[in-house]
């Protein structure tokens, strides 16, 4: 899990819980710069005065795939294990987009996700999602289309269009949801969802 640095204090018990529920073992991802290094290639900023996004996903995926996810496992004593990815906001981006470009995960979780992002849904369209991917879970705030600035207003009808093309290319079970509240706001609701539709369901589809 990659998350927003705001809402993790508020999480770690209920995901302690989850992680007991669900029978699986979760690890929240530190050292990430958020505008950064979870976007994948360069564009203008949101909201007045924001710096631009730099567009260094490629670098963070290889740190985390070749570094991190090795020590991680490594550490747990884990092997030849099932990996979910799961994100918010712009790590959902990251989520979906890391998808298409290791065969490290076999579930991708996209919460908000921010796939509004400057010609992402048009690069989906020209590329592959891995064929380790068995799940793709995209669940988004009902409200969140509504948002002031008219780049991620676009979210609900770009989140939808990515659903379809990846319905469209791949075998994997797709599930996009429009949920209650606004920008990944009740998060844990979200994610317990999320959860439901990956391990508890076998028939992921939109």
């Amino acid at each position: 899990m990659i998350l927003p640095e705001g809402i993790k204090e508020d999480v770690y018990e209920g995901l302690e819980r989850m992680s007991v529920k669900y029978g699986v073992s979760m690890v929240v991802v530190d050292g990430v710069n958020w505008n950064d290094d979870l976007t994948p290639w360069p564009a203008e900023g949101v909201f007045k005065k924001a710096k631009p996004f730099k567009g260094q996903a490629a670098s963070f995926l290889d740190r985390l795939t070749n570094v991190m996810i090795p020590e991680i496992e490594k550490e747990m004593e884990v092997e030849a294990t099932e990996r979910t990815i799961l994100g918010v906001s712009l790590s959902g981006l990251f989520a979906v987009w890391a998808a298409f470009n290791t065969d490290a995960f076999t579930n991708v979780i996209s919460i908000s996700g921010s796939l509004w992002y400057d010609g992402f849904v048009d690069w989906m369209n020209e590329n592959t999602l891995s064929p380790q991917v068995q799940k793709v879970c995209m669940l988004l705030g009902e409200k969140e289309k509504n948002a002031k600035d008219r780049r991620m207003a676009t979210v609900e009808e770009r989140t939808e269009a990515a659903a379809r093309i990846m319905e469209a290319k791949t075998n994997a079970g797709v599930c996009f949801e429009l949920v209650e509240g606004t920008h990944f706001s009740p998060v844990m609701p979200r994610l317990e969802r999320a959860f439901d539709l990956i391990w508890k369901s076998d028939d992921v589809r939109r």
